[in-house]
């Protein structure tokens, strides 16, 4: 009988015992949600990296066209506000080397899905050619700066659009020696809304940003 109420004092602990089990249901569910919202975080990065795609226009490589040997490299840029098209030639993939013709020179782009359609690039004048950043591209009456159309007067409207894809090829030719790229696809440089380096939105904008010049 000096044992009995032992009995009734161990229930008592028992049920003491498995109370903080609910603490750590709630504690658990805390951190899912926390984790859901490093997650979305990660995916707006995501989309800001993408914007920077195409900013300053598609680097293809030209080669010497009857020997095939790798000579440089352009730069072609097409704007769909206006249909105009930009060309820089250089030596190196960085294009700090320019690669300069006569300022006589041009240099042809065809567009090989839209019927072979071809537009001509020139120097935009032969005093100091200034490319987009107002830079002078004129050394010792040369120049590495193409443009389309230009002052020419062509119609350029057919290039305009930012929905505007083609697949080209460009040649030009140089001290007697012809030089090609292989065919490359062609995406405008936009300059809608929202899609302009100065449009709102932190990812979008930043990612034109970094490549957008004037």
């Amino acid at each position: 009988m000096r044992h009995l109420p032992l009995l009734f004092v161990l229930p008592l602990l028992l049920c003491l015992a498995g109370c903080p089990a609910d603490q750590g249901g709630d504690h658990g569910h805390d951190h899912g949600e926390d984790g859901h919202a490093h997650g979305e975080g990660g995916h707006d990065h995501g989309e800001g990296g993408h914007d920077t795609e195409g900013s300053n226009g598609v680097l293809a490589r030209f080669v010497q066209a009857d020997t095939q040997d790798k000579v440089g490299y352009l730069r072609l840029k097409l704007h769909d506000d206006k249909g105009d098209l930009e060309l820089w030639l250089a030596k190196d993939a960085e294009m700090t080397q320019p690669f300069d013709l006569p300022l006589d020179g041009t240099v042809t782009v065809t567009f090989t899905d839209k019927e072979n359609k071809t537009t001509t690039l020139r120097v935009r004048n032969k005093d100091k050619n200034e490319d987009e950043d107002g830079k002078a591209t004129v050394r010792e009456g040369k120049t590495n700066y193409f443009i389309f159309p230009g002052d020419t007067g062509e119609d350029a409207t057919w290039l305009k659009g930012a929905d505007f894809l083609a697949t080209v090829k460009v040649a030009f030719s140089a001290d007697g020696k012809d030089y090609v790229t292989s065919p490359f696809v062609l995406r405008p440089h936009t300059h809608g809304a929202g899609k302009h380096a100065h449009g709102e939105g932190d990812g979008h904008a930043h990612g034109e940003g970094d490549g957008h010049q004037h």
